[in-house]
């Protein structure tokens, strides 16, 4: 399949381009993007295969579908005499349905028809068929050697060089060529030479307001002083990009890198050293014909404008009353408005408070939150809220990162469709007016999601229907009704039954399904804080949500009614927390029916606190919740390495023990509605790192820990939604879902084992080395290690509990994988090899131990017919996944 003749298509006297080989000798420089200024790239491989020039260059595929060029044409041709057809009666059915809608409006007396438009079929980009497809778009024509290509490449490598600094440097171009398979190899060989260095900065500025605030850029640590740098053209236009940010977003008004000159003098007595001059000049405006030089200033804001560009309140013809008036129909290609609101809110310090007499003097108040609404009949949306999204408040100064915060914060409502800002210079002064055209988003949806899910390694295959309001009391509230169910693949609880046969039904895909509705209300502010009294720089949102849910498994149903009370905060770019309301944050109820009798005794056969509490009914009521997220990933950082951190805090109990006046006799369990409520308090804590070395290739780690503690009503353990698990696609993947911990406890020789190990600790970390195949694929080399912990011994898992020896009880693996990327999705596959299993005896730990201790503690427990009835140890995991594990 890969050894067809890659030269096929290739003309007679020319060459096909192999690849390019650069070599730099001298200062290291970078390969990569050296390599992009290269004009001519060859065929691209994957797995070293030029699979798109086979694909390009095949005939036939399995000896029996013809590809070639000219059958395909011949099709294209059949196919395009089919499209015209088609678009052609598509037509004419058009023309006979106006006809007759024309006809019948005349007979009515009506000057208008509504026009029936049949959409035709695309004839300039028609969809290709399966072979020309395979041929001309995963496909690639061969890349021909182009000497024309070749000496451009090492002229631009030679301005490449100039700009780093390497005024002296040498590039020449070599040709490797191979006759008989007529291939050829580009050479590009570099030698750096010395690069000069800025041996001083001065400063030519008249105006003393912007070398004053030129001077704090050079105090900023995060900026070069440029002195000591190399003289490199790329570092110092992105240094006068970085001034001209910092000058607009101090208020200087349209002061752009065009205003930063360089001016470089190789003349002074130390070799290979220049004395830099940075210049700072005026700004030239254009008015009518003539061109004005202005002083760079810093601007203030004279009026802000809001043009709620809809008539969705318009009761009467929009267009006729427009016209009627006298006005045009669009203004800056948006729709007029005929109506104008005065939006002015005053608010008082509190040493003026204090200092109040009535009646009251406007005039010694502190005014803010002040702007214009233009808008039709009644706004969108009301203009308090609106308002709270802009940063560029009326008689402050101009700072772009406020018209930046300004944008996002509009566009986060999710109720335009369109946010234009626009600035508006005032001639004569150091003002600006600003000006936002909206144009209001859909209010209501229904939409259908399918999805396809994998947890912890768990398949499931779900939909849900949904509809959603953004703006249901025109305050930017979202609401979301959902109808959801689908299947999922779930392992049993005990591996095998009384009888010892494997539990029925235990290794089938998608042997449990869920369904239920739930209802989401996202509203602005802090419910029930008056909404006024919030800064802009707080706007949190209120999210309450009440959900039902029902798990119909082989053994069991499980059904989960929550109610979620929660608080969230956009702290910055980069952090949030969300916060749930003060001893109401979570209300779930547990409730565990149609028990299979089977499974019930097995559950009492195993006498496990810890199972009966997790498959029992519980009554949760979180008294406290709090999330914090922090996550540089994907914003304006100028380190290299990325960094995520979470942490989550569970607190449930402390109301519930201070109203429940109801005692369980058997258990002797204060309970709420009949059922046990839990107490416990927990804490989970993740960090993840990402160190790219390059574009193709990084180094990632995580970190995980966390603990929970079951205390008061005689709660044995966390509740099962609370509890930790190790193993899986996106844990330990040398160990199944689920399946490893807690602790050394020796799961091979408890017959009476359930699937699923739970635990109160955890504590797990990964490294990975992630590299690029091509555009697709991409590849993995992995570490994993992982274990869970009881905080008490457990009677049935001897070895769960923790100690001081946890970091000699941590499980590892290692293993490698493979990922397809589809830019929208990332599906994985991971293959992972047990290292170390904490739960073997001394001297079969490892897995180049020898395994006889092993099996001698199978021999001891089980006699003869051990082998039948322990695992093989350090069995390979295949583990499927969707997304990155982290």
């Amino acid at each position: 399949m890969i050894s067809c003749n890659q030269t096929k298509h290739v003309p007679q006297e020319k060459y096909l381009l192999q690849k390019n080989v650069l070599t730099v000798s001298g200062d290291k420089l970078d390969k990569e993007a050296m390599n992009e200024i290269i004009r001519q790239q060859p065929n691209r491989t994957l797995l070293g295969v030029k699979f798109r020039l086979w694909a390009y260059n095949r005939e036939t595929y399995f000896h029996i579908i013809k590809s070639d060029s000219a059958t395909i044409a011949d099709k294209r041709f059949k196919q395009n005499q089919k499209l015209y057809q088609t678009n052609q009666r598509r037509r004419n059915k058009q023309n006979r349905i106006n006809e007759k809608r024309i006809s019948k409006a005349k007979a009515d007396g009506d000057s208008l028809y509504y026009e029936k438009i049949i959409p035709l079929k695309d004839s300039l980009n028609p969809r290709k068929f399966f072979r020309e497809w395979l041929k001309y778009k995963i496909g690639e024509p061969p890349v021909v050697f182009d000497s024309a290509s070749f000496d451009r490449s090492v002229s631009q490598l030679n301005s490449y060089l100039n700009r780093k600094g390497y005024y002296f440097g040498n590039v020449r171009g070599e040709l490797d060529t191979n006759e008989r398979k007529r291939k050829i190899t580009a050479q590009y060989i570099l030698e750096t030479g010395k690069p000069y260095y800025i041996d001083s900065l001065i400063i030519d500025c008249e105006n003393p307001s912007v070398r004053q605030d030129y001077q704090k850029f050079r105090s900023k640590s995060y900026h070069p002083t440029l002195v000591g740098e190399k003289l490199d053209s790329d570092m110092l236009s992105a240094y006068k990009s970085r001034v001209a940010k910092y000058m607009r977003d101090n208020g200087y008004y349209g002061f752009s890198p065009a205003h930063v000159l360089f001016n470089a003098d190789s003349t002074g007595k130390e070799p290979m050293k220049v004395n830099l001059t940075i210049l700072f000049t005026d700004r030239f405006i254009k008015d009518s014909d003539q061109t004005i030089q202005k002083k760079q200033a810093v601007y203030r804001i004279r009026n802000v404008y809001f043009h709620l560009a809809d008539t969705l309140f318009y009761k009467q013809n929009f267009r006729s009353d427009v016209a009627r008036k006298g006005i045009s129909l669009t203004q800056n290609n948006f729709l007029n408005t005929l109506d104008t609101l005065r939006y002015n809110e005053i608010k008082m310090t509190r040493k003026q408070k204090k200092e109040a007499k009535l009646p009251l003097d406007i005039d010694t108040l502190v005014q803010h939150r002040k702007a214009t609404f233009l808008y039709n009949t009644k706004p969108y949306i009301r203009p308090n809220i609106l308002e709270m999204q802009n940063y560029l408040e009326e008689g402050n100064y101009y700072k772009e990162y406020y018209l930046e915060r300004s944008y996002t914060s509009m566009s986060g409502l999710g109720v335009f469709q369109s946010i234009k800002p626009e600035l508006i210079e005032i001639e004569g002064k150091d003002s600006i007016d600003v000006h936002y055209y909206l144009v209001p988003a859909e209010k209501q949806s229904y939409s259908f999601e399918p999805r396809f899910t994998n947890s912890n390694s768990f398949l499931g295959l779900s939909a849900s229907i949904n509809y959603n309001n953004k703006n249901l009391f025109r305050g930017s509230e979202k609401m979301t009704i959902s109808l959801g169910g689908g299947f999922e693949s779930t392992p049993a609880v005990f591996e095998k039954n009384l009888d010892g046969k494997k539990t029925k039904y235990a290794d089938r895909a998608f042997n449990t399904f869920e369904f239920g509705p739930s209802i989401q209300f996202d509203l602005p502010g802090l419910l029930p804080v008056p909404f006024k009294i919030l800064t802009k720089r707080q706007k949190p949102r209120t999210i309450l949500s009440l959900a039902y849910n029902i798990q119909q498994r082989y053994d069991f149903n499980r059904g989960v009614f929550q109610f979620n009370y929660l608080y969230k905060f956009v702290l910055d770019k980069t952090q949030t927390m969300q916060i749930g309301l003060p001893f109401a944050s979570v209300i779930k109820f547990v409730s565990i029916s149609n028990r299979s009798e089977a499974f019930v005794q097995k559950l009492e056969q195993s006498n496990d606190l810890f199972l009966r509490n997790a498959y029992s009914d519980q009554f949760i009521w979180q008294d406290f919740k709090i999330t914090y997220e922090y996550n540089n990933r994907g914003a304006d950082n100028p380190k290299r390495t990325s960094l995520f951190y979470s942490a989550n805090f569970d607190h449930a109990g402390l109301l519930t023990s201070w109203i429940s006046k109801n005692t369980d006799t058997l258990t002797n369990q204060k309970t709420i509605l009949g059922v046990p409520y839990s107490q416990f308090a927990r804490i989970d804590n993740e960090v993840i790192i990402g160190y790219p070395i390059d574009k193709k290739k990084s180094f990632n780690f995580r970190v995980a820990a966390g603990a929970g503690v079951p205390y008061g009503n005689k709660n044995p353990s966390l509740p099962y939604d609370y509890g930790f698990f190790a193993g899986g696609s996106n844990d330990n993947r040398g160990w199944r879902a689920r399946s490893l911990g807690p602790g050394t406890y020796k799961y091979y020789l408890d017959t009476t084992r359930t699937e699923t190990q739970i635990g109160d600790l955890r504590l797990s970390g990964s490294a990975e080395f992630r590299f690029s195949m091509s555009k697709m694929f991409k590849g993995a080399v992995f570490v994993d290690a992982a274990n869970i912990w009881t905080l008490k011994e457990d009677v049935n898992r001897i070895g769960s509990q923790f100690s001081l020896d946890f970091y000699k009880q941590l499980a590892l693996s290692a293993g490698f994988g493979l990922r397809l990327d589809f830019s929208f999705f990332v599906i994985r596959l991971d293959f992972g090899i047990p290292l170390n299993n904490p739960a073997l005896p001394n001297g079969s730990k490892w897995i180049f131990q020898s395994r006889q201790a092993y099996y001698q503690e199978g021999l001891d427990k089980f006699g003869s017919g051990y082998k039948s009835l322990i695992p093989k140890p350090f069995s390979p995991s295949l583990n499927f996944g969707i997304g990155y594990p982290f």
